[in-house]
């Protein structure tokens, strides 16, 4: 399968390392997923016997840029002859520049593996309309709990029975500072420290305003219960902005954890919670944990670290292989 891979941050490096360090593996298993084209934020190569990855990270390593050609990622997804486009750029509210990729990758005829979540948190319906359309497909499963199959065991459950609810912790960032404020720590210092170990982002609003967690809610009620949320939906969208470590400590004195809590059912929120210290989303640390309310059988859960740059890209490359598979198929 060849690949056109837009964005080579931590994800897309740690893609390129995995696909170094298990292509024999992944030959051995019929599959060859091979790196045709490839573009950072300031250049792009292109190969179409296909790019050595480990030759790219050193490149990317020394001189800030996989390469020396200024094609852009647009043109790419476009002129490119591949199977498949992977988009992982940054994030961000409107969803550009991946959502434009995304539909240029659909309008040229290959399918689509990322783990972007706001364009389809905007726009969900049409691309998976569109992507059907064109007999393609859209893998999203490292969106939602990175390297976890959240979705897949959501899609699961939901195989027999409805799921007519979901709750989730989902997000790893306001996670590990809540469980940090529950040891004492400020949520200054909790956040600096998620900063300082690569679980938030320099400019971590994204995490602690709840918005990442509202994106993650509108894709699993879409891809688990069937239905057409869109991220305005999400009523309401609180987040961990300046929580007190005495309403932390209040928590723990009635034997409840706080926690941002994403719930679906007719409806979408995003809020702080109280939850029972003994609940599935009492979970610390990174981790998440997201339930199933299913219709007949009851409650299903998983719960498991989904964050960080290897279990993420682990997710996309189970994506990619589950493409792969389905093409051979």
């Amino acid at each position: 399968m060849r690949i056109v891979l837009v964005g080579f941050g931590v994800i897309g490096r740690g893609l390129a390392e995995q696909l170094s360090y298990r292509s024999r593996e992944l030959r051995s298993r019929g599959l060859e997923l091979k790196v045709v084209a490839a573009a950072d934020s300031r250049s792009s190569a292109e190969d179409r016997r296909g790019l050595d990855m480990a030759e790219l990270l050193v490149r990317k390593k020394k001189t800030g840029s996989i390469g020396k050609s200024d094609r852009s990622a647009a043109e790419m997804i476009r002129e490119v002859d591949a199977d498949a486009m992977v988009e992982l750029t940054p994030g961000t509210m409107n969803g550009e520049p991946a959502l434009s990729h995304v539909r240029a990758a659909l309008r040229s005829s290959k399918s689509v593996v990322t783990a972007n979540k706001m364009p389809l948190a905007l726009h969900y319906e049409e691309l998976i309309a569109e992507a059907k359309r064109r007999d393609l497909e859209i893998m999203y499963g490292a969106c939602v709990g990175g390297g976890l199959p959240v979705l897949e065991f959501g899609r699961t459950c939901a195989a027999a029975e409805p799921v007519v609810g979901i709750d989730g912790v989902v997000n790893a960032t306001t996670n590990f500072v809540l469980s940090e404020m529950e040891k004492g720590e400020s949520y200054d210092r909790a956040l600096k420290a998620a900063q300082r170990l690569g679980y938030a982002e320099p400019d971590p609003s994204f995490d602690v305003r709840g918005l990442d967690a509202a994106c993650k809610i509108v894709i699993l009620a879409n891809h688990v219960m069937g239905k057409a949320f869109r991220f305005a939906d999400v009523k309401p969208l609180d987040g961990i902005e300046g929580v007190s470590a005495s309403r932390v400590g209040g928590a723990r004195r009635r034997s409840k954890a706080l926690r941002l809590v994403a719930r679906a059912d007719r409806s979408l929120s995003v809020r702080q919670e109280e939850v029972d210290e003994k609940s599935p989303l009492a979970t610390t640390g990174r981790s998440h944990a997201v339930i199933f309310h299913c219709e007949q059988s009851g409650d299903r859960t998983i719960a498991g670290s989904g964050a960080g740059s290897i279990t993420t890209s682990l997710g996309v490359l189970r994506d990619l292989i589950s493409l792969a598979q389905r093409r051979v198929g």
